[in-house]
């Protein structure tokens, strides 16, 4: 692995989670000082859910195109063996 493996992408995933927890945190924060039991009851849960759902379908799909690009890689180098 090389260095710039190790980096974090501001503009990728990474990001994207970093700028939704501050998301989070203020709608939190206004939904409890204001006493908005929807926000808090519906917004927040079925928010949260939709957004780790689509996070968990993304990684699967990474995992399943690397996982293709080895199989393909550990055939050829049966074949050549």
């Amino acid at each position: 692995m090389s260095k710039k493996d190790l980096e974090i992408s501001w503009f990728g995933i990474d990001g994207f989670l970093v700028a939704l927890y501050f998301v989070m945190v203020a709608i939190i924060f206004y939904a409890i000082t204001s006493q908005n039991d929807f926000i808090v009851g519906k917004v927040i849960p079925y928010g949260l859910m939709i957004t780790v759902t689509l996070i968990f379908l993304n990684y699967l799909s990474i995992v399943f195109k690397f996982s293709k690009s080895n199989g393909k890689n550990d055939n050829n180098d049966q074949k050549l063996g």
